[in-house]
């Protein structure tokens, strides 16, 4: 891989592994207690701090999948199932394969909506569309636990899902409002700026304690050229990543030395 693509997936955001359990983890070892549902559903990326999640959000402002991803994220964090079933469904609408990833689970455990096994297989069945392996995996599992009635519904019911939620109809919705975006913002046609676009943010109230913002990323050109982030994203899902949305090194902290 080329040194510059590498900063674009940097760019990208935080690659995480997410939570990738389909249903009972392993037999626990003699005494040790069982993961619980919302153990099993939850990503270690539900949890950042605030001034983490307000640079994300201002990051993810013209992505309305990421926005929407990173709302349904901080509210499974706080065991807040029923919005994060919201904002993931959203999310899922342009083109978001992790948040249909995260519905699936939603459904297999009965967490903000009822348990439903062939709910959940067709939510998966729509995340594995790119044939990314974490997600086929997890697809194929669930098929393997669902008796016949569950497997003939899912069928049934992937239909629907497939006619609002699949590539072919929620990417065109996502350049869309790509689109719509690169049309409000000021400065260049490209959306580049030259330089730092630096927002200032106190903590607290307190100047020494305050921090700025890099967001040039955020107007970066491949992130608002729709095949260009789509590559993006399937180059780090490929190698089993997650798109997370956030700059990385941009926040600078200036209380620190």
């Amino acid at each position: 891989m080329k040194p510059g693509f590498v900063l674009m997936l940097i760019w990208a955001g935080a690659c995480a592994a997410p939570c990738v359990h389909a249903s009972a983890p392993p037999a626990p070892q003699a005494g040790a207690p069982a993961a619980t549902a919302e153990q099993l559903a939850t990503a270690e990326t539900d949890h950042i701090h605030l001034q983490e999640f307000d640079a994300r959000q201002r990051f993810a402002a013209n992505h309305p999948n990421e926005l929407h991803r990173l709302y349904g994220s901080e509210a499974a964090g706080k065991g807040q199932w029923g919005d994060a079933a919201v904002q993931f469904r959203r999310a899922a609408r342009y083109a978001d394969k992790y948040s249909q990833h995260r519905l699936s689970l939603m459904y297999w455990h009965g967490l903000g909506v009822r348990k439903d096994p062939a709910l959940a297989y067709a939510w998966a069945d729509l995340a594995a569309e790119r044939l990314y392996p974490q997600f086929v995996l997890i697809r194929e599992k669930m098929w393997q636990e669902m008796d016949e009635a569950d497997r003939a519904r899912a069928l049934r019911e992937g239909g629907a899902l497939f006619d609002e939620y699949a590539d072919a109809v929620a990417k065109p919705r996502f350049e869309r409002a790509v689109a719509r975006a690169r049309a409000n913002m000021t400065g260049s046609r490209a959306g580049a700026a030259n330089g730092q676009l630096m927002v200032f943010a106190t903590r607290d109230g307190d100047l020494q304690g305050s921090n700025f913002i890099d967001l040039k990323p955020m107007y970066a050109g491949w992130r608002l050229d729709p095949k260009r982030y789509w590559a993006v994203e399937d180059v780090v899902w490929q190698q089993g990543g997650n798109v997370e949305v956030g700059p990385l090194d941009t926040l600078i902290d200036q209380g620190r030395p």
